[in-house]
């Protein structure tokens, strides 16, 4: 049986620094067919020179900077391969990773996309830290309704099918940030057609002070314009387990706008939580974003001094403000999944 060919497509924005390794992990995978397309997005660093500057094979489209969304549609419009694999400029790929995706698509073919397992990689430490694997694992089958609840598919770990992409079309460069651009895609893909997984983490993403994520406040509420947008659509009461997923959404948005000093929309996102959906710990933020925000930044102090004094470790999930870790400050939506 003749093997597809796969199109690997890497846009990259200003990441000479890291493009080399993505670049290598590709044409180091044990699959064969494969083309490799980059697409600079009107870098102002070295990245197209370094993409060009080895014989490496590949095929380098540049255009001016429109987003990494309007660099993937670009890549998959010259993709030849009928499965498309994504990948980030700053991840890499495990040498098996593209066989045992196309291994899932030969086995149905009814697919129309499939994600691996994915361990983080910690640059500032050089170090592994963790792995997606069991948070990622029930987005098989067909699993729209689980997708709506929670994102766990991460970019560079996406192989889809040219066949779904027809049906459903390209990344929707409407919406504000990559991470929603994705999640969409995601959504349509899995609303037309079922999704399978490679539990092996054979994608790694790789986390750096650089990373190119956008204002938190802006991408968590272009993620509940989306959610609301398809429950409008469905026009359907939403689920128990809907409005948790809302209330939720929501009061991250309120903790964004505490933590940016922004009271009242604090105040306003977290009403809309406890409406949506009533839990304890919405209404304490409630109670929270009436005060003046030196006497939050005073209790920031004291929480942290007092976990200082005990030796506790900070509470996960907890509010950068709160002198505790935030789970999806400086995180994609896919990447609280994990």
């Amino acid at each position: 049986m003749t093997r597809p060919l796969v199109s690997a497509i890497i846009p990259v924005y200003n990441g000479e620094k890291y493009l080399r390794k993505s670049i290598e992990s590709v044409l180091a995978q044990s699959y064969d067919p494969i083309e490799l397309i980059v697409v600079d997005d009107g870098s102002s660093d070295g990245s197209a020179e370094l993409a060009s500057s080895c014989d490496w094979g590949l095929r380098l489209i540049r255009q001016p900077n429109g987003g990494v969304a309007a660099a993937r549609n670009t890549g998959i419009g010259a993709a030849h391969g009928d499965l498309i694999a994504f990948l980030d400029q700053d991840d890499w790929w495990l040498p098996q990773k593209v066989d045992r995706q196309v291994e899932c698509f030969r086995a149905d073919a009814s697919l129309g996309l499939v994600h691996t397992a994915t361990v983080h990689y910690d640059d500032t430490r050089s170090a592994l830290a963790g792995s997606s694997g069991p948070a990622t694992s029930y987005l098989m089958g067909r699993c729209y309704d689980l997708l709506l609840l929670r994102n766990g598919i991460y970019n560079s770990s996406v192989m889809v099918s040219r066949k779904a992409l027809d049906a459903v079309g390209l990344l929707d460069t409407a919406i504000e940030g990559n991470t929603v651009q994705d999640y969409d895609l995601w959504l349509r893909i899995a609303k037309a057609f079922p999704l399978g997984f490679v539990p092996e983490p054979l994608t790694v993403w790789r986390l750096h002070p650089g990373q190119g994520y956008w204002s938190r406040r802006r991408m968590l509420t272009e993620e509940l314009r989306l959610l609301e947008r398809i429950m409008e659509e469905h026009a359907l009461p939403p689920s128990a387990a809907m409005r948790r997923r809302l209330a939720t959404l929501l009061g991250e948005l309120g903790e964004a706008h505490l933590e940016a000093s922004d009271g009242r929309s604090a105040r306003r996102y977290f009403a809309r939580a406890l409406q949506t959906s009533w839990s304890k710990r919405h209404a304490i933020f409630y109670a929270l974003s009436f005060l003046p925000w030196g006497a939050v930044a005073w209790l920031r102090q004291c929480r942290a001094r007092l976990r200082g004094l005990t030796g506790e470790e900070p509470a996960q999930g907890l509010p950068a403000w709160t002198g505790g870790p935030t789970r999806s400050a400086d995180k994609p939506t896919w990447a609280r999944a994990g």
